[in-house]
């Protein structure tokens, strides 16, 4: 979705008070959620690193946050499977309680999305010996592939 212009004809917002062909103006805030989303996709395109790229992705999504109501943009899975990937790359790991945190879900819908992202292969968990109660969470090697695909690609 890349949008440059800070003019639209009315004709392409319906429902719009003004007269047809009149330029309806952007706010102040759509603008800058514009061009915050067009900024992050030229950053992604041109890095090189793909956990910053993922990083990048991410800040973005947070950013979006602060200007609509998250639950518009309602995509856990792939909130969990982003940060998943930049922790890969970044050589950390993660909780199953903080991924939860992370996805900005409560626990219980991030472990469903968990047992989904699990069953399509996609992620690995592991008991932590050291606590019996932490599970550590993982991308597993069809995980990565999938996203170092899917990072290439947009890469190109």
């Amino acid at each position: 979705m890349h949008h440059h212009l800070a003019e639209v004809p009315a004709r392409a917002m319906p429902g719009t008070p003004s007269e047809a062909g009149e330029p309806v103006r952007q706010s102040a805030v759509l603008r800058k959620l514009l061009a915050t989303e067009a900024a992050s996709d030229a950053f992604v395109q041109r890095e090189a690193n793909p956990s910053r790229a993922a990083r990048s992705i991410i800040r973005a999504r947070n950013a979006r946050r602060r200007f609509f109501d998250g639950e518009l943009f309602a995509d856990p899975a792939w909130d969990m499977l982003l940060e998943l990937y930049a922790l890969e790359g970044e050589g950390r790991r993660i909780s199953v309680s903080k991924l939860s945190l992370a996805a900005g879900v409560p626990c219980t819908t991030a472990l469903r999305w968990l047992d989904k992202l699990e069953a399509e292969s996609l992620l690995v968990r592991e008991d932590d010996p050291s606590d019996g109660r932490r599970v550590w969470v993982k991308l597993s090697a069809a995980g990565i592939t999938a996203m170092d695909s899917f990072f290439r690609q947009i890469a190109a």
